[in-house]
C-alpha cells in the first residue's frame, strides 16, 4: 500500500515537473519572438507577480494567469493587469472608473499602497484580469529557467527515466529466472 501510495505521489511530482519544464519552454519562446508582449496559452497570459503591492491577495512570487478583459462594462473592484506607458506589466486592482471626454479611464491601486495609482489607466492598456493565482509558482518557473533548473530539471528526468529503465530491466530478469 505505501509502495503504491509512493509510486503515485512520484508520478505526479514528475507530471508536474514535465508540464512546468514545458510551459516555461514556451514561455521563454514566445518571449524571445516578441519582448514586447506576455507569453500566451490559447489567448490567455501568463506573469509572475514581483513586488509585494498587493499583499495579501497577491505575493511576491505568485504566478498568475490573466483572461481577456472587456472594458465595455468595467468593475471596480476588478484586479487587471495592464502595460504603463514604460511598457511594464502592473497588477493592481480598479478602484475608481473616471469619464474623460466620453473615454472611461481607470484609477487603480495596490491592496498594499496607501495612495491610487498616479497616472489613470487607458482602456487599450488592459491586457486583462487574474483568472488564477498559483502561490509561488513564479519562483519555480524563474528557478527553472535558468541555466541551473535547466540542467536540474533535465537531470532529475534523465535520471528518473534511467531508473525506469533499470528497474523494468531488473523485473524481466526475475521473470526470466522464474520461467527456468
Amino acid at each position: 500500500m505505501i509502495k503504491r501510495t509512493f509510486k503515485i505521489i512520484a508520478n505526479l511530482f514528475s507530471l508536474l515537473l514535465v508540464i512546468v519544464l514545458l510551459l516555461s519552454l514556451y514561455s521563454f519562446i514566445q518571449s524571445t519572438r516578441n519582448s514586447d508582449s506576455l507569453p500566451s496559452i490559447f489567448g490567455f497570459n501568463m506573469l509572475t507577480i514581483l513586488t509585494g503591492s498587493m499583499e495579501p491577495g497577491f505575493t511576491q512570487g505568485d504566478f498568475i494567469i490573466i483572461r481577456p478583459y472587456s472594458t465595455d462594462e468595467p468593475m471596480i473592484d476588478d484586479v487587471v493587469t495592464y502595460r504603463k506607458e514604460s511598457g511594464t506589466f502592473v497588477t493592481h486592482r480598479i478602484v475608481d472608473v473616471v469619464n474623460r471626454n466620453g473615454t472611461s479611464l481607470f484609477q487603480t491601486k495596490g491592496d498594499a499602497n496607501n495612495v491610487v495609482d498616479e497616472a489613470l489607466v487607458h482602456p487599450d492598456q488592459i491586457v486583462g484580469s487574474v483568472m488564477v493565482k498559483i502561490p509561488k509558482l513564479g519562483f519555480l518557473l524563474k528557478f527553472v529557467k535558468s541555466p541551473l533548473g535547466l540542467i536540474t530539471i533535465t537531470s532529475i528526468l534523465f535520471l528518473s527515466l534511467i531508473v525506469s529503465i533499470i528497474k523494468k530491466m531488473v523485473t524481466a530478469k526475475k521473470q526470466e529466472q522464474v520461467i527456468r
